[in-house]
């Protein structure tokens, strides 16, 4: 069991979307490569032992850009990637809105399954008994807290849509709560 571990949960900065590339692809813009480097100047870092990143090359831009400047090792984890088979499309919102609320889209990897994965990765990354932090995506990290929270679907999607590009939220594993959420930090 976990005691005194936080983990600081990140959502990678603003990427170029690449409507005819999948999701999985994209990079930062210009913009959130600037963020990213902000973001990682915070002295919050400092106190973590290592960075976490979803293989997604938003996420390991956005990790490097923190794990780098506090010389912190920074490891990949498969688990923490998006939920895997979003298509983008015009409805993208109204599709997230439905898949959080626990409908099954065609294509999209079913939401217990993506959220059965986060957990695991957040408790392998929780078991090394250290603060650390992860650089995962909105709707994954969405799914994460409102489990966390026991959020409802309106809750929920008002958590996906408030989540910004790049932003964090520090959880206590070991209590079970949200100790900063996505936004507080400015």
């Amino acid at each position: 069991m976990w005691t005194d571990v936080r983990l600081h949960l990140i959502r990678h900065a603003e990427v170029t979307p690449r409507p005819e590339r999948p999701g999985p692809s994209w990079h930062l813009s210009s913009a959130g490569r600037e963020a990213a480097e902000h973001l990682g100047a915070a002295e919050r870092w400092a106190s973590c032992a290592a960075v976490f990143s979803s293989p997604e090359p938003k996420a390991v831009a956005t990790a490097q850009r923190i794990a780098a400047p506090h010389e912190l090792p920074l490891r990949i984890d498969r688990d923490l990637r998006e939920v895997d088979g979003r298509p983008w499309s015009d409805d993208y919102r109204a599709d997230v809105q439905r898949y959080l609320a626990g409908e099954a889209l065609a294509g999209w990897e079913a939401r217990d399954e993506a959220l059965a994965r986060m957990r695991q990765a957040v408790a392998r990354i929780a078991d090394a008994g250290e603060e650390a932090a992860i650089a995962s995506h909105g709707l994954v990290l969405t799914l994460y807290l409102a489990d966390l929270g026991a959020l409802d679907a309106d809750a929920t999607f008002a958590l996906w849509s408030s989540i910004r590009f790049p932003d964090v939220a520090l959880v206590d594993i070991a209590a079970g709560r949200v100790l900063e959420a996505f936004g507080a930090s400015g």
